[in-house]
């Protein structure tokens, strides 16, 4: 079961590992990125990234139903870099209860929306269209207060 799913460009790192997967306890982190599911070593250093903490599953987001299928008994986080995976994963039935959004850095094509999060046109149309499925949020740490994003990309 899906406990915590989060875009963040960077996907697992020191900040997640720290705060996130001790304020979600999971047994799982599933990270869906094609880029890093065929690449051995950026898988290798994903799965350093925890340190053992828990199991790492690293996938492309074609095998991301099965791989989530599998975990279903046990709480998973729920990790990718590009919004339009959370939308093609409910689009597809996943349950997913909530998505924060956490990191999508700065790029020439983007505007700055919060603190660690710029988007452009597509972006955004993506995180409005991922909300008719979920609910959406932005933290940056659990302990920050959740915003309401698509309230403000509503504006």
């Amino acid at each position: 079961m899906i406990i915590m799913s989060r875009i963040d460009e960077r996907l697992l790192h020191g900040q997640v590992v720290l705060a996130w997967l001790k304020a979600y306890p999971v047994q799982e982190a599933i990270v869906v990125d094609d880029d890093s599911a065929h690449d051995s070593l950026k898988k290798m250093l994903l799965e350093m990234a925890v340190s053992g903490q828990v199991k790492v599953t690293v996938v492309d987001e074609e095998e991301a139903p099965e791989a989530i299928k599998a975990a279903e008994n046990k709480n998973v986080f729920l990790v990718a870099a590009d919004p339009a995976v959370f939308l093609h994963l409910l689009e597809k039935g996943i349950d997913i209860p909530n998505v924060n959004i956490g990191g999508i850095y700065d790029k020439p094509d983007r505007k700055q929306l919060y603190t660690t999060v710029f988007i452009n046109d597509q972006i955004k149309q993506t995180i409005l269209d991922i909300s008719k499925y979920t609910k959406v949020e932005h933290r940056v740490v659990p302990n920050d207060n959740s915003v309401d994003i698509i309230s403000d990309l509503s504006k």
